[in-house]
């Protein structure tokens, strides 16, 4: 083999993997010194020879293009097309151009490269507007000299046909698992030259015998694969094996993972994460998914929306090391991330997350960055050009401390590299794009490093190959592993492109085009994988979740594997395997110590008698669960706006007040009662209410307490002793804090105590119980209060579909609906409860038990209902999953399964 050989590769991957292997045979053939192989991709080839040729004046000037279009300026010209083209259409704001750009885009290409012929009679009307698009898409390209890829490649085949310069004499093709009707139209132009065409040997003479394998499911399925993969490389030490997906994009991230358990448990170390791996895969990952990137678009998504910003976006980035002093700010800034919740509602701008931050210490990096954010922001012009943008961007990231205070890793260091080059890339655009806002040059660069594939370079080649299915290697392997092998995936489901007529594509045979030419495809990609390796293994899943699944049609008649790799076990499990378990029944804290302080009011009670744990964890550990950011109210503030509003109308008021209004009067009087309570409630706010937000809240008001009154006018006569009242008492040691919100005195002296609940579900069963897991009231009735007796103690339910009273009374009829002692036996047995005081004793007996067990530290994870921890703050540190299968393996159920 001379110089005056080439070999055309299908893919990149592939010409440099022919490369390698070529330097492999040479250096094993005791050589220091050899002529490289000329392994190259058509592409790379042509560009080559129509270079010379240009160089030497066998082209003309005009012949050769001022640009040759990049996929993201092809995209952008064809958007200018089709924003053309819909000028007149009323409903052009609903269609997503950069969708139809890229079905325009592969349409042009199928045109070209595949012979797509359009007769007249089958063109749709999708078809007629493409060609409209097409027509002025080709007038975009000549304004600007440009061409895209497919049409420089006609030029370049038809050049080729008079070029006078050396050919090699042999070119040999390698990886072409079907070859484009332009592809072949190349090819006998060479032939036609004098040039021998010959096929590159990758694959081996004789089929492997290949078996097929079938496990539950995908996961089961990646984990045999990684076990087989370790019993191949650990069998033979010069073993080169692969494993081949179709959807190997879906699959990347958790063969990743399984792979390193298996094969390098060491690099579960965050100082190993970057270590060389036995393995290496075919597709990268998105620029725009690598953790340094992601922060980069990140911040300049803030700059270019700082007046909206998504609090969750700015909780993301709070928690980012990439920027600012990550590191050293890092405990403050979770600080600020939980003010911020409390305090900022679910969007807000820059300025108002700076002020925030200069309120709180330890911060002093990080305000800075913030203030030279907004700072070079302000700054920016309306319009620019993408490379003007580009140079903004960078001095921002600078600006803001990107990439962080620490040293940058090897792949963190090729990441940063890649982010320039894909800047620079941007930078290309303006002879197409033009001057744009900064929200829309952010969202092309965004898309531009979403297609960008990142892939760090691997120190050695990597014996394990995870690969896509169009990948083809340059040598015979030891051993293949295909996987996901189903019907549904492969052979891959026809898409014929939507703006081209489908029977035409079906004429050329285009890619996608139908099932026939799909199979056909498939059929060809399985015979080259036949004949990579001795030994190929095809293995697909039963089902997905509830869906049974069946295998790909081109198993048929395969050969089942004997003994079929058992799915490998993850680290955590073998860790958990080697060692002895002791069982302990762990559910004491330490006691509460003399003169320890344990606040939370009736919620520490509540939650000591659902789950002790919820109680230790929330209430003497101090955990809790960071707010929710809301836009206007949450719940818990709807609901103390009612509480204040209904309090604000029965101040000074009662039963006999009610009934002295007309509709007038009681109108105006709801009106008063609602305009003071919100307004009370908004003295509180650190941020005022929107107005036309308050308008709604208080119509919404309105129309509540309106319903609840005309309610109310139904009870026996009564007066409002007290509102809204706090008390604090001692139970059994344990302070707790309470705010009765309401307590009636009826005609005869005897007391109501109401509780406000605006929840769909209120129950009081609990109150029989031994453990009281509603125990406000309870606790209002048998402790707080000394004196009066007690007629009825109930929750008031005030919702706008249901008002009631929900609870229990002495005697019957003291309140609507609200059954007395004797009416409730079914709840209030006569054993246990024989009369009222017996009721009250036992709220009081059982609160004070609740509460030494709080003094005594039981905190056991125990309840009786999950749904009772629907609130619970602290649920996943209950582990009840863990708790869960802690119960099945005492039980044997492990030894079942």
């Amino acid at each position: 083999m001379g110089d005056s050989t080439v070999v055309l590769c299908s893919t990149h991957r592939l010409a440099r993997s022919l490369c390698l292997a070529h330097g492999k045979t040479q250096i094993a053939q005791g050589l220091s010194q050899w002529q490289p192989l000329r392994a190259l991709t058509v592409a790379q080839w042509l560009d080559g020879v129509f270079n010379q040729a240009w160089l030497t004046g066998e082209v003309e000037a005009d012949r050769a293009p001022r640009m040759l279009l990049g996929a993201m300026q092809e995209r952008i010209l064809w958007e200018r097309a089709i924003e053309a083209g819909l000028q007149n259409e009323p409903a052009a704001a609903l269609f997503d151009r950069a969708g139809m750009a890229d079905a325009a885009m592969e349409a042009s290409r199928l045109l070209t490269e595949w012979n797509v012929l359009l007769a007249p009679g089958e063109q749709t009307e999708e078809t007629r507007q493409f060609l409209h698009w097409r027509s002025t898409f080709k007038t975009l390209c000549r304004k600007s000299a440009a061409l895209d890829a497919t049409s420089l490649t006609e030029i370049q085949v038809e050049c080729l046909q008079r070029y006078s310069g050396l050919l090699p004499a042999v070119i040999f093709l390698a990886g072409f698992d079907r070859i484009s009707p332009q592809e072949q139209r190349l090819f006998d132009v060479l032939e036609a030259r004098g040039i021998r065409m010959e096929r590159w040997p990758l694959s081996l003479d004789a089929a492997a015998d290949a078996v097929q394998a079938a496990y539950d499911d995908v996961e089961a399925e990646c984990r045999a694969a990684a076990a087989w993969a370790k019993a191949c490389l650990a069998g033979n030490p010069q073993a080169r094996i692969a494993i081949v997906a179709p959807e190997l994009g879906a699959l990347r991230c958790r063969l990743s993972a399984i792979l390193d358990d298996v094969l390098h448990p060491e690099t579960i170390h965050p100082g190993e994460a970057e270590a060389p791996r036995c393995y290496d895969f075919s597709l990268g990952a998105p620029l725009a998914s690598i953790p340094l990137v992601s922060t980069a678009l990140a911040l300049l998504r803030l700059a270019t929306q700082r007046y909206r910003l998504p609090q969750h976006d700015v909780t993301s980035l709070l928690g980012d090391v990439y920027w600012s002093a990550g590191e050293s700010e890092a405990d403050a800034r979770a600080r600020l991330d939980a003010r911020m919740r409390r305090k900022l509602g679910a969007t807000l701008s820059l300025e108002q997350l700076l002020r925030l931050a200069n309120t709180m210490e330890g911060l002093p990096r990080l305000a800075q960055h913030l203030a030279a954010l907004i700072a070079a922001a302000a700054a920016w012009p309306k319009r620019e050009t993408p490379s003007a943008w580009a140079a903004a961007f960078v001095q921002l990231l600078k600006n803001t401390g990107w990439p962080g205070a620490r040293g940058l890793s090897s792949h963190e260091f090729q990441a940063r590299q890649a982010w320039t080059e894909a800047l620079l890339e941007f930078s290309g655009l303006d002879a197409v794009l033009g001057p744009v806002a900064a929200a829309e040059a952010l969202q092309r660069l965004a898309r531009l490093t979403r297609e960008r594939i990142f892939q760090p370079e691997a120190a050695s080649e990597p014996r394990l190959q995870v690969m896509g299915m169009l990948e083809a290697q340059g040598a015979p392997l030891t051993a293949v592993w295909v996987m996901g092998m189903n019907d549904h995936v492969w052979p891959p489901p026809a898409r014929p492109n939507p703006l081209l007529p489908a029977e035409a594509q079906r004429r050329a045979n285009a890619p996608n085009s139908c099932s026939r030419v799909q199979a056909e495809f498939a059929a060809a990609i399985q015979q080259r994988l036949l004949h990579s390796a001795p030994q190929v293994v095809f293995s697909w899943v039963c089902r997905d979740g509830e869906r049974e699944l069946r295998p790909s049609p081109l198993l048929a008649g395969m050969a089942v594997i004997k003994e079929a790799p058992l799915p490998a076990a993850t680290l955590a499990e073998r860790l958990a395997q080697k060692m002895e378990l002791q069982w302990l029944d762990d559910h004491l804290a330490p006691p509460v110590a003399e003169g320890e302080k344990v606040r939370g009011g009736a919620g520490l009670l509540r939650a000591q008698a659902i789950c002790p744990a919820w109680a230790y964890y929330q209430y003497r550990l101090g955990a809790r669960a960071l707010e929710e950011p809301v836009e206007g109210l949450d719940s818990m503030d709807r609901g103390t706006l009612l509480h204040a509003v209904l309090q604000c109308f029965w101040n000074g008021r009662g039963s006999a007040d009610l009934l002295a209004m007309d509709e007038t009067a009681l109108q105006h009087a709801a009106t008063q009662a609602v305009e003071q309570g919100v307004r009370q409630f908004s003295l509180a706010l650190d941020k005022p209410l929107p107005e036309h937000f308050l308008a709604l809240e208080k119509q919404r008001l309105q129309f509540l307490l309106t319903a609840w009154l005309e309610f109310e006018r139904g009870r026996s006569p009564f007066t409002v002793r007290e509102c809204e009242r706090r008390v604090s008492l001692t139970i059994e040691g344990i302070a707790v804090d309470l705010t009765l919100d309401r307590v009636d005195a009826l005609e005869d002296g005897r007391l109501v105590v109401l509780d406000y609940k605006t929840g769909s579900v209120v129950s009081h069963k609990s109150w029989a119980e031994t453990r009281i897991t509603e125990p406000q009231l309870p606790i209002y009735t048998a402790l707080a209060l000394s004196e009066g007796e007690i007629a009825a103690v109930c929750f008031a339910k005030v919702r706008a579909d249901e008002q009631r009273f929900i609870g229990i009374a002495h005697l019957p009829d003291t309140l609507p609906g609200v059954d007395g002692l004797e009416q409730a036996r079914k709840l209030f047995d006569e054993v246990s409860f024989p009369d009222w005081p017996s009721v009250l004793a036992h709220w009081k007996t059982s609160i004070a038990a609740i509460a030494n067990e709080i003094r005594a530290g039981e905190a056991a994870v125990s309840f009786a209902k999950e749904d009772d921890l629907a609130y619970c703050e602290v649920k996943p540190l209950l582990r009840l999953p863990e708790r869960k299968l802690q119960f099945e393996r005492k039980s044997g159920g492990n030894d079942h399964a």
